[in-house]
């Protein structure tokens, strides 16, 4: 992704809040980390496990968190969805690779404490939990979503009934959601919105906004704007998320403060799935431009505006005047 200028970043931005400086030190700070970790991770003592367990998770860890970081900075910072929506899968991964690095290192003999879950959900960890899950949903990843609980299950003690009920319309077969959040507020609210009929979740999706933030008193985003470089944002995901996935009507709350619309209008405009997909489901089928078609037929891209291509098998799928060079193709179906 290309970074904004000033005058860029001054008509694009989504946070009110966050500066120029914040915006860019973040920027340059996270790719600076991409770089640094895929050193690391390149060294021949690495590649060859001649290094301790910890020391080759910590590095993985630090990419999760910054490939993170980077999204919601440039969400704050005004870049397209569809852009954002790319670097996604990539992040996922990045968490998936510490998951399991981390994971090889608390069931070794290194590890005096071997109870430390990946992504701790009774802690401020959690707001990393919630972010991937939303995300993944909003920007149109919510079959990638099944690939979560190997990454937030490994060693919390109990279940979030918020995230579980998010992750139920994805990942199929997972038990019964709790009826508590592991952090409460503001979280347990949206309990009553899942359960609520369907004419009623506007409503309390409105009430929800209007004490978001004084409810997240105990969250460490809870005035991050004071706090330099830390500030991201102040964005209610779940909001989002659950409008999206319920499909609420948000025409009475879709200008409150905290409500990353943007995302959900990006959600609507392709066509994100709601649900879970059969593995190998050919509505599943994604692919970057410049690979070969596996199935021919209609093609969107995710970008914006979109495009809609045939395309039949072994056609290179490139796409003209793509916004963001390299886009992804997501099928449609055979005619």
């Amino acid at each position: 992704m290309k970074k904004f200028n000033r005058e860029e970043f001054d008509r694009a931005k989504r946070e009110k809040l966050l500066s120029y400086d914040i915006y860019e030190y973040n920027f340059d700070e996270m790719l600076s980390g991409f770089d640094v970790v895929r050193s690391v991770l390149s060294k021949p003592e690495v590649l060859s496990g001649k290094i301790g367990k910890y020391e080759a998770a910590v590095p993985q860890r630090r990419r999760a968190w910054d490939g993170l970081t980077f999204i919601l900075n440039c969400y704050s910072g005004g870049h397209q969805i569809a852009e954002i929506a790319q670097f996604f899968p990539a992040v996922l991964g990045f968490w998936e690779s510490y998951s399991q690095a981390w994971e090889v290192f608390q069931n070794s003999d290194e590890s005096t404490n071997g109870t430390v879950a990946t992504l701790p959900l009774l802690g401020t960890q959690f707001a990393y939990a919630n972010q991937l899950i939303c995300l993944g949903a909003l920007l149109g990843w919510g079959t990638h979503l099944k690939r979560m609980p190997k990454i937030i299950d490994f060693n919390n003690p109990q279940q979030d009934g918020m995230l579980e009920r998010l992750l139920a319309s994805y990942v199929p077969n997972r038990s019964a959601p709790p009826g508590e959040c592991t952090r409460h507020l503001p979280y347990y609210k949206t309990l009553k919105i899942f359960a609520a009929p369907k004419e009623s979740r506007a409503v309390l999706m409105k009430e929800y906004l209007a004490d978001w933030y004084e409810a997240s008193r105990r969250e460490v985003y809870y005035e991050s704007h004071k706090r330099g470089e830390i500030f991201t944002g102040y964005w209610s995901w779940e909001s989002a998320a659950i409008t999206f996935i319920l499909d609420i009507d948000d025409s009475s709350y879709r200008d409150m403060m905290f409500y990353p619309i943007d995302l959900v209008d990006y959600a609507r405009s392709v066509n994100a799935p709601r649900s879970f997909v059969e593995p190998y489901s050919e509505s599943e089928l994604r692919e970057k431009s410049g690979e070969i078609c596996p199935l021919g037929g209609v093609w969107e891209s995710l970008d914006i505006p979109p495009q809609r291509k045939r395309f039949e098998k072994g056609d290179v799928m490139q796409a003209t005047e793509a916004a963001y060079g390299i886009t992804v193709w997501r099928y449609l179906g055979a005619s």
